[in-house]
């Protein structure tokens, strides 16, 4: 994905990570990122690290994930046309931009196609074993945090009250 600046302005909207993005690795605070998924070779992730003095700039990642992953820096946010492989119609481009993707050369009819984007809703719903066992955890959490809420709220505690008991009963501040 990329920032938006707001109309008429320096600033830009507030950065939204596309979620098939995410899905791939755990990248969501840094626009201006590309993954190139070919199904052979291990994925590329071209990371956005600019060279720039007012912004806080995110150090180019090394986790346990980044061992799946071909990870090179991306020192220019329109540098990524000189990097993606020369010969583009197999190349598909799943984003907000379409205007970037017809800008690298990538074909009009591979700019978000349907049955790509259906493949990856449909195989996102599965869950591993990881994201149930986090989401039971989860609900752990929420189910103490609905019970402190519902003693607070049984006892005459404020709106305000009732909210603290079940951020403290969750672990939250």
């Amino acid at each position: 994905g990329e920032l938006f600046n707001v109309f008429l302005d320096d600033h830009p909207y507030p950065f939204k990570v596309n979620p098939q993005f995410k899905a791939w690795v755990p990248v969501t605070q840094v626009p201006n990122c590309w993954l190139l998924v070919d199904g052979v070779n291990k994925p590329k992730l071209w990371f956005y690290l600019p060279v720039d003095y007012w912004h806080n700039v995110e150090p180019l990642p090394n986790s346990f994930w980044t061992e799946d992953v071909e990870v090179i820096a991306l020192p220019k946010a329109d540098g990524i046309g000189s990097l993606l492989p020369a010969a583009r119609g197999n190349i598909g481009y799943i984003g907000p931009v379409p205007e970037r993707a017809l800008q690298l050369g990538i074909e009009a009819s591979n700019i978000n196609p349907k049955g790509v984007i259906d493949y990856l809703h449909y195989y996102r719903s599965f869950k591993t074993e990881y994201e149930l066992a986090c989401m039971r955890e989860a609900q752990k959490m929420a189910v103490n945090g609905h019970r402190a809420a519902e003693e607070a709220f049984r006892s005459g505690m404020s709106e305000f009250d009732i909210n603290i008991a079940y951020l403290t009963a969750t672990g939250h501040r």
